[in-house]
């Protein structure tokens, strides 16, 4: 449910927008867009929508499986994972290197430009949380359109769409049931 995107993502955000300089990214979104991500997966291919609200800093990932999403709450520093089928909510636990944009600020070196979706962007070299050499391409106003190692594409823009996005997307619904993922016993692997 996670695999996809979402890790890619998580991975190839790394420096919060406070920080974009002429010598970094911005690498989050400062105002509405709806994005259509493909991403490899082995030997096909997945499809997944990310928003982003600038008004509330809330990001929403709908991931390759229908009726499953995530929420990521930056003013709250949460992250929910959603299934509509089961009416549940798991409020995981925000990943070691921060929230997408919040994590320590990484080296960035500048690499050239791009187009990617129709839209100009900046590709940047950095690492990722594994230490691999990450390449990305960031517009101006810190849309991640692309993100690969080497030849291998992680995750690439098919679709920009720049407007006001409705509230509701970013809620996550009350009437929900929440959890929290269950720890593996001591000794056990998982």
């Amino acid at each position: 449910m996670i695999r996809g995107i979402l890790p890619a993502l998580l991975a190839a955000l790394a420096v919060p927008p406070a920080l974009a300089q002429a010598d970094r990214p911005a690498t989050l979104p400062t105002r509405d867009v709806d994005v259509t991500y493909q991403a490899g997966q082995g030997d096909r291919t997945v499809s997944q929508r990310s928003r982003w609200s600038a008004a509330e800093r809330k990001m929403r990932l709908d991931t390759p499986t229908p009726g499953v999403y995530a929420i990521v709450d930056y003013a709250a520093g949460t992250l929910a994972m959603v299934s509509e089928r089961s009416r549940g909510v798991l409020d995981l636990p925000v990943p070691a290197g921060g929230l997408p944009g919040q994590a320590a600020p990484g080296a960035f070196t500048r690499r050239g430009s791009s187009q990617v979706a129709g839209l100009p962007c900046t590709e940047w070299e950095t690492r990722d949380l594994q230490g691999q050499a990450t390449l990305t391409c960031f517009t101006e106003d810190g849309v991640l359109l692309e993100a690969r190692h080497g030849a291998q594409v992680l995750v690439q823009a098919t679709r920009v769409a720049y407007g006001a996005l409705d509230a509701s997307a970013f809620a996550v619904p009350s009437s929900y049931t929440h959890g929290t993922p269950q720890a593996a016993p001591p000794g056990s692997s998982r």
